[in-house]
């Protein structure tokens, strides 16, 4: 068996996995009889007798007395190969039915524990568990590894603060000061200019140069291809990112087509129409919500999408509702009659609820058309509606009961103006406290959303938000009855009554890149 001295020691392994002594030229009756136990050892992984495993693996430690490093590698092919080979709940709730391997679970549950939690669990499993062997090695290895790094003493943001990026960069360079101003200020930050994409690998090194331990940003596209060429890590880049070797940070949630999905699942629904604008944005969200409630067979989602030159939303909204099937059918039966009934259009009755993706005049437009139609369905929004400036949020009676994910910031007392200005405040607050974003945990205090890593990833989760009956931006929390099915579609919506038609009412229910057309209304 070969040993190492490294914090988290492993074994030497053959090409199967399987655990090898060091070979000697003349081995001694002891170096024979550690030979054989470890070879009963290997036989017992193969053959999966784990409590076998596991009792000839401490058997293997104790007959290691006296050799540290090799008792530290028992310890960890124990320890690993237990995680491989249990590594499901059921698996693991079958550990506690062997005396043996019971031994093992809290180790297994507390390494795998998110880093705070982790190492406590790891300390409160040594100190109420002495007797187990992976005390003595391995504890205290994992839990020096799982030590918080230090917090950076000096950023350097790199942003475009020329150009057509000027405004957006602003508002970000704004977050960030606002942010750090109520931080310790033991960190110091620097800003660099990459307005010229090309630059951004020398702006990098002059930063590095001059003290900087991370880096924020770049912002654009052009900028992180030029960094990503280059091996480095010690970035948040401001911008989705697809191979870099860094992390990153973008404006808009790249879940927001998901969490739309999970709230309309969470209503009981299962029939939903999608109305969109030609946007890149929008389309994106769009087709990528109806993918996903499609691959549920039982729900149905109807896409229509309008255009920005000249929309006509009245048209959109009708296509979407099948208009054009209803007014049909009553001209075959104006035919039939020869005469001209009294008419109004009875909508398709099988919708539970509505998406509108779009900006907020375009969403507000709808409004009364859903009123000419006598829709009365829920409707819901994206996080465009998200207000442009946070210190003045005005009332808006055209979006009354229009129900949207936002970012938390429009609710919460501080200096922050724009959604921009919150995404840089958080730009901040991940690279303060990046080791504290582990598997199962979020930072509930961002201002663009709830924070929390997937990967290389920093995304967001948004909160829920409605404008009231009075056209006031509140807090939505979502109803507690589930609701009830609707009238299914049939085949005629025109009822013949003394030479009158009248219809039946609609049953009542209850681009990663930044934009600077787009984000430009949002000023300092």
């Amino acid at each position: 068996m070969s040993g190492c001295s490294a914090p988290q020691p492993k074994p030497q392994q053959t090409a199967g996995g399987d655990l090898s002594l060091p070979k000697t030229t003349a081995k001694s009756e002891r170096e024979q009889a550690l030979k054989a136990l470890e070879a009963q050892v290997n036989r017992a992984k193969a053959e999966e007798d784990w409590s076998a495993f596991v009792t000839l693996g401490e058997t293997l430690w104790r007959e290691l007395d006296g050799d540290a490093d090799n008792q530290a590698a028992v310890e960890y092919m124990l320890w690993k190969t237990l995680q491989t080979a249990f590594d499901t709940p059921q698996k693991r709730a079958k550990m506690l039915a062997d005396p043996v391997l019971a031994t093992w679970q809290p180790l297994l549950n507390a390494s795998e524990q998110p880093n705070l939690f982790a190492r406590q669990s790891l300390a409160d499993l040594a100190e109420f568990n002495p007797q187990a062997i992976y005390t003595r090695h391995l504890i205290p290895a994992l839990r020096e590894e799982l030590k918080t790094p230090p917090q950076p003493k000096q950023i350097a943001v790199l942003l475009p603060f020329k150009g057509k990026y000027h405004s957006i960069s602003q508002q970000i360079r704004n977050g960030l000061l606002k942010a750090y101003m109520i931080s310790n200020r033991q960190i110091a930050l620097r800003f660099y200019d990459t307005s010229d994409a090309a630059q951004t690998w020398a702006r990098y090194q002059q930063a590095k140069a001059e003290g900087a331990d991370w880096v924020i940003g770049p912002l654009t596209k052009e900028a992180i291809d030029v960094l990503a060429q280059h091996n480095v890590k010690d970035v948040l880049a401001l911008n989705s990112t697809e191979k870099a070797p860094f992390y990153s940070f973008n404006y808009r949630s790249d879940t927001e087509a998901y969490q739309i999905r999970k709230q309309l699942e969470a209503r009981g629904f299962a029939r939903i129409g999608i109305l969109s604008s030609e946007t890149s944005r929008d389309s994106s969200n769009a087709f990528e919500l109806r993918a996903q409630w499609l691959n549920n067979p039982s729900n149905r989602a109807d896409l229509v999408q309008y255009p920005l030159k000249n929309p006509n939303l009245r048209q959109a909204l009708g296509q979407l509702i099948h208009e054009e099937e209803s007014e049909a059918r009553y001209n075959n039966l104006r035919w039939l009659l020869g005469a001209k009934p009294e008419f109004f259009p009875r909508i398709r009755q099988d919708l539970q609820a509505i998406v509108l993706m779009g900006n907020a005049e375009q969403v507000a437009v709808f409004h009364p058309q859903f009123e000419f139609f006598q829709l009365k369905l829920p409707v819901y929004a994206t996080a465009n509606l998200t207000p442009a400036n946070l210190q003045a949020i005005k009332a808006n009676r055209d979006l009354s009961d229009v129900v949207f994910p936002t970012i938390p910031a429009i609710f919460t007392a501080h200096a922050l103006e724009t959604p921009l200005e919150a995404f840089g405040w958080d730009s901040f607050l991940i690279s303060t406290q990046l080791a504290n974003l582990a598997p199962n945990l979020c930072l509930t205090s961002g201002q663009s959303g709830i924070l929390y890593k997937d990967g290389l990833q920093i995304d967001k989760k948004l909160i829920w938000a409605h404008y009231n009956k009075n056209g006031q931006l509140v807090r939505w929390v979502p109803p507690v009855v589930i609701p009830a099915a609707t009238v299914p579609l049939t085949d005629t919506d025109l009822t013949p009554q003394d030479n009158n038609v009248e219809s039946g009412a609609a049953p009542a229910d209850g681009s990663t890149d930044l934009d600077p057309a787009s984000l430009g209304r949002q000023r300092d």
